[in-house]
């Protein structure tokens, strides 16, 4: 994070959100035709063979979250099974990621439209937080709570079990808050790229994490059924909370029962609720950086590797500020 200088009223602080996700399938698929690839230049002899860029089709957003900038929020990715969001209210910066169980394509439904349902419901349950003042903090677990909520009183055919990570910034306090259910975990580095802090899995035994679970029922909607295609389309099918009519009648009791909420139906048969959520608090410095992803980066990445890929990454940055600074610099001499 980056201190901003001469703001009172507004947030102190800015950040820049980068978030990059590529699917199993797609990253299968890329690797075996880079293998092939390699293989047939083997077999050309005689030629100066240039070597091949290894370069997976991954998927990268950065933004620059500062007062006055434009943002969009984002509810849900083409990452297979893998899910992420991030939303805004006021001075809080909301984000997580979702993974989904993949034992359920057995039972012949997507698990995919789990993740990206509840990442969906996450970002809108960001966005509806109740925040009194500007600077109030937005509450990650309350929103896992409320967004997973919705999901079960909604009826929609998002049947499955993902685990998740919420983590909110305030641009305030430069304060992080998280809730972690599951093995989507995350690290903090300081500003010399060095893990600060690292989470651990949620596990009740090897592999197998906690979870959010909502059961197919006799009499609900038909699932959603696993195809090649359904997992790494941009039309990929999830489920958005449904537009809420602040007044309306039918609005006013889908928030009662949200509220109401406790999943001790859940709890009653052995499963996970938003309650099981580790949380924790850390005070973000000037350029500290928080890498937080799925399994999937941490079981394959060690820390030390991330370590050198923020490294990387913040290199890249501060090139991109120093543009901007002379930009900024150029413009401001021109002018008469």
């Amino acid at each position: 994070m980056v201190p901003l200088i001469n703001s009172t009223l507004g947030p102190r602080f800015q950040a820049v959100l980068a978030s990059a996700w590529i699917s199993k399938r797609a990253a299968a698929k890329y690797v075996q035709e880079y293998v092939k690839r390699i293989q047939d230049e083997g077999k050309q002899e005689g030629k100066n063979r240039e070597p091949i860029a290894f370069a997976p089709p991954i998927q990268v957003q950065v933004l620059d979250i500062a007062e006055g900038n434009s943002y969009e929020a984002l509810d849900a990715i083409n990452g297979g099974e893998d899910s992420l969001f991030h939303a805004r209210i006021k001075q809080n910066l909301v984000y997580g990621v979702s993974d989904g169980v993949g034992g359920w394509n057995e039972s012949g439904i997507d698990p995919s439209v789990f993740s990206r349902s509840l990442t969906a419901y996450s970002a809108t349950a960001a966005e509806r937080s109740f925040l009194l003042h500007d600077s109030d903090e937005a509450d990650p677990k309350d929103i896992m709570r409320r967004a997973f909520a919705a999901m079960r009183h909604d009826n929609i055919p998002a049947y499955g079990s993902a685990t998740e990570l919420v983590m909110s910034l305030s641009l305030a306090t430069g304060k992080l808050r998280t809730a972690q259910l599951g093995d989507s975990t995350f690290v903090v580095l300081d500003q010399k790229q060095k893990a600060q802090f690292v989470s651990t899995e949620q596990q009740h035994r090897f592999n197998m994490p906690y979870q959010l679970t909502i059961p197919p029922i006799e009499d609900g909607p038909e699932p959603v059924k696993p195809t090649p295609e359904s997992q790494d389309s941009e039309s990929a099918q999830f489920f958005r909370p449904r537009p809420m009519d602040e007044d309306g009648e039918m609005a006013q009791k889908l928030r009662k029962e949200i509220d109401e909420d406790n999943f001790t139906d859940l709890s009653a048969v052995g499963f996970d609720t938003p309650y099981d959520a580790r949380e924790s608090t850390h005070l973000l410095k000037h350029n500290d950086v928080v890498v937080a992803a799925t399994d999937g980066l941490f079981d394959n990445v060690h820390v030390d590797e991330v370590e050198k890929l923020a490294e990387r990454f913040m290199q890249a940055i501060e090139k991109i500020r120093a543009m901007k600074d002379s930009k900024s610099a150029n413009n401001s001499s021109s002018q008469p």
